[in-house]
Order: structure tokens, then C-alpha cells, then sequence
């Protein structure tokens, strides 16, 4: 939008582009190290989502830096549209996670409290 309303010059709006990419490049490389315990089936489908949502970005921003949005409005449409699409996996994965992490959470609590009712 930036610059659309000419506010930054291309530079600077490629600039903005290779600012995020190197975000999602330290993003990638953390999910690569990352394994889902064989206790939790769930993980490997989380962190899958998590790189879909990652590659949708960094394609995004690939198709972004490809033309000039002042000079082509248009063509930016089809890659903010997956940008969108690849932020929305990775807030439904942030849901999903808070939702595993209460029922863990409650699923210990309830542990605790058969715990103590052993012990006393």
C-alpha cells in the first residue's frame, strides 16, 4: 500500500520484502529442528501446517518482489490472497495449539488431584 501511495520508493518497498523473507527463512529453520514427541500424534500434522503456512508466505513474498505494485496494482492481488491464506494456517495452528495446551493442562491437573487423593 506503501508504495502504491508512493510513500516509499521500489528500493525501499524490496527492501520491506527481503526484511520479512529473512524472518520466515529463521522461522523455516527452526520448524526443520523441531520433532513431535511420539506421545503427541498431532504434532507432525501442527508442524506440517506450520511449514505450509511458511512456504505460502515466502511465495507470497516472492511473487511480491517480482514487479513493481505502483506500476502493476493488479498482478499483487493472487500473492496477497496467499499470503493471507498461508497467515491464516499458521493462526489456525497458534488456536490449535492453545487448545492442546489446556487440555494438557487440565489432563495434569487431574492427575495432580488423583495424586494427592492416593497419597492422602
Amino acid at each position: 500500500m506503501a508504495r502504491n501511495r508512493e510513500r516509499i520508493e521500489h528500493a525501499g518497498y524490496l527492501d520491506a520484502l527481503n526484511v520479512l523473507e529473512r524472518h520466515f527463512d529463521v522461522y523455516s529453520q527452526r520448524l526443520a529442528v523441531m520433532h513431535s514427541p511420539a506421545s503427541f500424534p498431532d504434532g507432525e500434522v501442527l508442524l506440517d501446517a506450520a511449514s505450509q503456512g511458511l512456504e505460502k508466505l515466502r511465495n507470497a513474498v516472492d511473487g511480491l518482489k517480482s514487479f513493481d505494485p505502483l506500476t502493476a496494482p493488479g498482478r499483487a492481488d493472487a500473492h496477497l490472497e496467499e499470503a493471507a491464506h498461508g497467515f491464516g494456517l499458521l493462526t489456525q495452528l497458534q488456536e490449535v495449539t492453545d487448545e492442546k495446551k489446556q487440555e494438557f493442562e487440565q489432563a495434569y491437573k487431574e492427575f495432580q488431584e488423583n495424586e494427592d487423593d492416593e497419597i492422602g
